[in-house]
């Protein structure tokens, strides 16, 4: 059964789950986390970060084991195993009032958001044609973006002495994602690939994208950056409530989500090189300027070009990955890929934390400075020619 202009089923219900897990991830990590931590628990922002280290470092570990499984037992088993995990974590830490079991917690739902990249993006490659990657790619990001963007938005409005009903919504959502993977049964995406790859055709594969990895790390940790602290810059640094908040993270995010799919196209359309350096550069001017801002529309502008830099560079650089995995080891490689990501996103809430405590401005300038070398890098070295020699 197909949807709209073409969309499968099966990719709908990819999408919705991805959405529901990524609300409820978002909701935790970025709004419920640092006020219950800080707020309920006494505890200190440190704990925060550590959680969200924790967390990312075991998302990253596990996501190369997630996308060996996909190629082994195929896309829909995964995630539901993930989600599963997902939802215990969630009973474990709404429940715990010691901040150290917070840290254990949260960790554990690295384990289980471990399988949604690999799943969701092999999935979404197997239904896909080569010329319609990148728009299908920006509605994968479009429903990530949906789904953590409303979980912090809407997890603001339940604040406030009502902590276990925000925790009860997030395990409502991972309950209700983990009963829409168990109806997908698309024949491509549970297929399997029993044979092992020699380990020398992986590593092969590998070196062939060694100018990709540390791109990929430098620019998920400049997201990595920004995850601690981004609650308390807007409450503390800019005075804001948790509803004018919940209106920043909602118009930036809402801005980004409009574009991705039409980048998309326009990436499919043209190539990919002009929005991916494009997006870097314009994503660097954005975060310099929420760094010196202090009037909450100028703030809104700053947060609209900064969706605009990441509507155009996560479509095309993901299409652009898509393109070169060989389909034996696709689930493997984009686990490897992921793992390269979380390693950043690992490194980062740490190194946000300790330099916001030096200079509130400071993790905002060191994303800026990462962003602007990575798109005069992208923009003056033939990537694409060097990675297919």
């Amino acid at each position: 059964m197909r949807l709209r202009k073409g969309l499968p089923l099966s990719q709908t219900l990819l999408l919705v789950a991805l959405g529901l897990a990524e609300f409820a991830r978002g909701a935790l990590i970025i709004t419920l986390l640092p006020a219950y931590v800080t707020g309920p628990l006494g505890a200190s922002l440190t704990i925060v970060g550590w959680a969200l280290s924790s967390h990312y470092f075991l998302d990253t570990v596990f996501r190369g084991p997630a996308g060996w499984l996909v190629d082994r037992i195929g896309v829909p088993r995964v995630l539901t195993m993930g989600l599963a995990i997902e939802c215990l974590s969630l009973i474990g830490a709404m429940n715990t009032r010691h901040p150290a079991m917070i840290i254990v917690f949260v960790a554990l739902l690295g384990v289980g958001t471990a399988t949604h990249w690999p799943a969701v993006v092999t999935g979404t490659n197997r239904l896909t044609e080569p010329e319609r990657r990148a728009s299908m790619m920006g509605l994968v990001f479009a429903a990530w973006l949906t789904g953590s963007g409303l979980g912090p938005v809407l997890i603001n409005f339940v604040l406030g002495g009502h902590d276990r009903i925000a925790f009860s919504l997030l395990i409502a959502a991972d309950v209700l994602a983990f009963a829409v993977t168990i109806w997908i049964a698309d024949p491509k995406l549970t297929q399997v690939h029993p044979r092992e790859p020699k380990s020398r055709h992986l590593w092969r594969t590998l070196w062939r994208f060694r100018w990709v990895l540390p791109g990929t790390f430098v620019q998920n940790m400049t997201l990595g950056l920004m995850l601690p602290i981004l609650q308390p810059f807007t409450t503390h640094v800019l005075h804001l409530d948790h509803v004018q908040f919940a209106e920043l993270l909602l118009g930036s995010g809402a801005f980004t989500v409009v574009l991705l799919v039409p980048m998309g196209r326009i990436t499919d359309r043209f190539g990919l090189h002009f929005p991916l350096v494009g997006g870097f550069f314009i994503a660097g001017g954005a975060l310099l300027g929420i760094a010196f801002v202090r009037q909450f529309f100028e703030l809104v502008i700053f947060g609209g070009i900064l969706g605009l830099s990441y509507a155009m560079i996560l479509p095309s650089w993901n299409a652009f990955l898509a393109g070169l995995i060989p389909k034996e080891i696709e689930g493997w490689l984009w686990g490897v890929f992921m793992t390269v990501e979380g390693l950043g996103m690992s490194v980062g809430p740490i190194l946000g934390t300790r330099l916001f405590s030096l200079r509130i401005w400071l993790p905002f300038v060191v994303s800026s400075f990462i962003l602007l070398v990575m798109g005069a890098f992208y923009a003056l070295f033939p990537l694409r020619e060097k990675i297919q020699s």
